[in-house]
């Protein structure tokens, strides 16, 4: 069996070579070295668009997809992360409007539909009838006219919807992890070939590939200004996640509304919150694809009010074909309060990737201080770009290749044996897929 397209592939799809330069100094012991910065901290998609600062609406130009000067927008999960998409993607261009919701649970759509009709104005176009509840609201919002969908549920649902939202033809935006296991992952890799036939644009929420300080200082990693990458450090020890509870909740309802602690529908925490570590990881050695994985559970910590079974920790190791190594570990305990390590260490000194260039090209003020525009903003102008333009974006390789990266990850750590990746690409194991979650 030959390996997916995503194995051996090395995505260009937000490239940062096509963002101009200027000449500045970027100052720092670990990366002393003069390179180019962007002369603008606006993003700069692959279609040549700069947006100005991260909320103000881009220009309409010329019709959308559907023929109108609206585009036409559904949400599928209205929790927040699905409530602060929805925004952004009406902040990327005042032709937006959202006109279909899907939730499982009637209180969560309530909620974000009140949250949106209130900050969102005439671009929020869903009456009550376009407002969808239960496990086959899916379906609904994408029959409800749409022109592109915001996938935003619980991960172990995405594999379903993304197949039969690009099946229909709609323009995606798909939140990370895309699967909880490796079938889920084939089943979305399946859909991002189908996708790229007939050019629908999937844009994934791996929103660092779009956050202009982090694209900058990576473009700076991959010229040389470390040396050779030799060996990426990416940890998390964080506090519980949330914890809900009603009386009236049965004990399926409760798993699902506190999915992010059980690992059927999160992945687990190794996979849920820390894919976007493992992906930057994966990008500052070119996107490479690593040969093998070794792994180990970390020793559980005292945690009298955890639920779930997502508390072991998770300590991976991630070799290469050149001989460098990417090193992984995410814990969650109630004593932690947030230590979080990203760094990058090369042959001629090291960087942290949580402090990205700022506006005069110093590197060490912050991530935060040099977040501009807001980077889950900048995401959704690149896909809100690229469905207006019909310029189709294809974040396909990169979502399927973290998304496996970290199941694979999880995986060494439970079995205790080393993995191989072209193995574990090729592996389709078929597995039914649960639609209770939307």
């Amino acid at each position: 069996m030959q390996p997916p397209k995503f194995i051996d592939s090395r995505c260009p799809s937000r490239s940062p070579s096509t963002r101009p330069t200027t000449r500045r100094t970027f100052l720092g012991d670990s990366l002393g070295t003069t390179v180019g910065i962007a002369s603008t901290l606006g993003i700069t998609s692959t279609l040549g668009i700069a947006s100005t600062n991260g909320l103000a609406s881009l220009p309409t130009v010329g019709a959308f997809v559907s023929g109108s000067d609206h585009l036409r927008v559904g949400l599928i999960g209205c929790g927040g992360r699905g409530t602060g998409a929805a925004m952004q993607a009406a902040a990327a261009d005042r032709g937006v409007q959202i006109v279909a919701m899907g939730d499982l649970f009637a209180d969560q759509l309530a909620s974000s539909a009140r949250l949106l009709a209130r900050d969102l104005g005439a671009q929020f176009a869903c009456p009550p009838e376009r407002q969808f509840i239960g496990d086959q609201a899916y379906k609904m919002v994408l029959d409800a006219g749409v022109d592109a969908v915001l996938l935003t549920t619980p991960p172990q649902a995405r594999p379903l919807h993304l197949a039969t939202a690009v099946s229909q033809g709609k323009h995606v935006f798909c939140e990370m992890p895309v699967a909880v296991d490796i079938a889920g992952v084939h089943q979305v890799a399946a859909a991002c070939a189908l996708a790229r036939a007939t050019k629908v644009s999937i844009v994934s929420g791996l929103c660092f590939r779009s956050d202009a300080p982090t694209v900058e200082l990576m473009r700076r990693i991959h010229a040389g200004s470390i040396g050779h990458p030799l060996a990426v450090r990416v940890g998390a020890a964080i506090g519980l996640p949330w914890r809900k509870a009603q009386p009236t909740w049965n004990s399926r309802e409760w798993r699902q509304r506190n999915w992010i602690s059980f690992a059927e529908f999160s992945g687990g925490d190794f996979v849920e919150h820390h894919v976007h570590a493992i992906d930057k990881a994966l990008w500052a050695f070119g996107d490479a694809c690593p040969v093998s994985v070794v792994g180990s559970r970390l020793p559980n910590q005292p945690n009298a009010w955890s639920i779930g079974n997502c508390l072991d920790g998770v300590a991976v190791r991630y070799l290469f074909a050149d001989g460098s190594v990417a090193d992984a570990s995410c814990q969650r305990a109630e004593r932690f309060g947030s230590r979080v390590e990203e760094t990058v260490f090369g042959s001629k000194g090291r960087c942290d990737l949580r402090q990205p260039v700022s506006r005069n090209g110093e590197q060490g003020v912050g991530h935060h201080a040099a977040q501009t525009p807001n980077r889950y903003q900048a995401g959704m102008n690149v896909f809100v770009q690229a469905v207006r333009l019909n310029a189709p974006v294809q974040d396909g390789d990169l979502m399927c290749r973290s998304t496996l990266a970290a199941i694979m990850g999880r995986l060494a750590a439970e079995s205790g044996h080393r993995l191989m990746w072209d193995e574990i690409a090729c592996k389709q194991k078929t597995a039914p897929v649960d639609s209770r979650y939307v």
